[in-house]
């Protein structure tokens, strides 16, 4: 019997989000908008596992979610997010715009751009967020850049994938 990936992706995340999960996964959706020169980025992480991972590499509390967040959480947010996911397009390395942050539940949605994209030749994405704190990291892509859709996992072993058009 054979699953469709993306199906089960889909119907298991949303279950995440209202328990206490054992698996450690993010989705993170990339979109090519050609007539707005843009690469629209949005990311969906649990807060408890972002919340960790920042405490433990950072030394502070974040709070996030809560009344009591720290003011500085975007700042070391930002932070954590260029130096674990990177962007290459065309073979140059590309950084991207963090426009901010939102809570759902116990999820966190992060928003980025990367503005002045002509055409996409080659991309390359790696992400390798919260793979320091969690083994079993599995950080989901899905893609759609000139017209093709793709979806793939990324792990520790294996944090980047590149495609050609």
């Amino acid at each position: 019997m054979r699953f469709n990936k993306k199906l089960l992706l889909f119907l298991i995340i949303p279950l995440f989000a209202f328990s206490v999960h054992k698996y450690y996964i993010s989705l993170t959706k990339i979109d090519f908008k050609a007539s707005k020169k843009s690469v629209q980025i949005t990311m969906r992480f649990f807060i408890d596992d972002i919340e960790n991972t920042l405490q433990s590499r950072y030394n502070i509390p974040f709070e996030l979610a809560t009344k009591q967040e720290n003011k500085k959480s975007d700042f070391y947010l930002e932070k954590y997010i260029k130096q674990r996911f990177k962007i290459h397009i065309n073979g140059e390395e590309k950084l991207s715009n963090y426009l901010g942050k939102e809570y759902e539940n116990d999820v966190v949605y992060f928003y980025l751009e990367i503005n002045g994209i002509e055409q996409i030749n080659q991309f390359q994405v790696q992400n390798n967020m919260l793979m320091e704190t969690f083994e079993d990291q599995e950080n989901y892509i899905k893609l759609d850049i000139n017209n093709l859709k793709k979806t793939f996992i990324l792990i520790k072993a294996n944090d980047k994938e590149m495609l050609k058009f």
